[in-house]
Order: C-alpha cells, then sequence, then structure tokens
C-alpha cells in the first residue's frame, strides 16, 4: 500500500496555497496519518498529518486550553470538598505556590 506523501513528496512542503490544499487531501486517505501529526506536531514547515502549521498551532492551544479548563475544574470540586491548598498541589501534581498563584487568578484576586 503506498503512502500518499511518497507518491507525489514535494506538495507537502510547498508554499503553493493550491499544493497544500491537495496535500491536506490526500492525507484524508493515508494509513499512517496519526503517526504522521504526531511526528510533525513540533514541525515549523509542511503538512504532516493534514495539518498545516497554522493548524498545528491551533490544535496544540486547543490542548492546552482544554488541560487548563480541566485542572481549573478539579480545583473548584476540591475546593467544594474542603480540600487544603497542599493537598490539591500534590493531587494535581503542582507545587503548592503555583496553585496558590492559580488560585488568586482563578478569584480574581490577582494583582
Amino acid at each position: 500500500m503506498s503512502i500518499p506523501c511518497e507518491v507525489n513528496p514535494e506538495i507537502w512542503f510547498s508554499e503553493s496555497a493550491t499544493d497544500a490544499n491537495q496535500a491536506k487531501e490526500a492525507c484524508g486517505f493515508c494509513p499512517v496519518r496519526g503517526e504522521c501529526a504526531e511526528l510533525g506536531e513540533n514541525e515549523e514547515f509542511g503538512i504532516w498529518g493534514g495539518q498545516s502549521p497554522d493548524d498545528r498551532i491551533a490544535a496544540k492551544r486547543f490542548r492546552l486550553t482544554l488541560l487548563e479548563e480541566t485542572i481549573n475544574f478539579r480545583i473548584r470540586i476540591m475546593q467544594e470538598a474542603g480540600t487544603s491548598i497542599s493537598a490539591m498541589a500534590r493531587e494535581l501534581g503542582l507545587p503548592r505556590k503555583t496553585l496558590a498563584d492559580r488560585l488568586r487568578r482563578m478569584t480574581g484576586l490577582a494583582a
């Protein structure tokens, strides 16, 4: 089975929008798309797993936002349960000061 980028590898690193769109479309049929996306996650150039550099930046921002929201949700649950800052820090794997700073920002007390 051939992998699309092996057939016409130039289009994956072309500066042409047409080539980039063709590469993204071809990635949709690729059996190693997921692995390719992982390999290209921090690449500055090229189409990797159907994603352009801008797509990869947006996806990374989305993942970081989701992680932040998840951590903040867990903190709120622990606060409601009366968990101490030290216990929350241990549970979340965060330094106590980092957690205290985050709590200040979350409650709007940060300067």
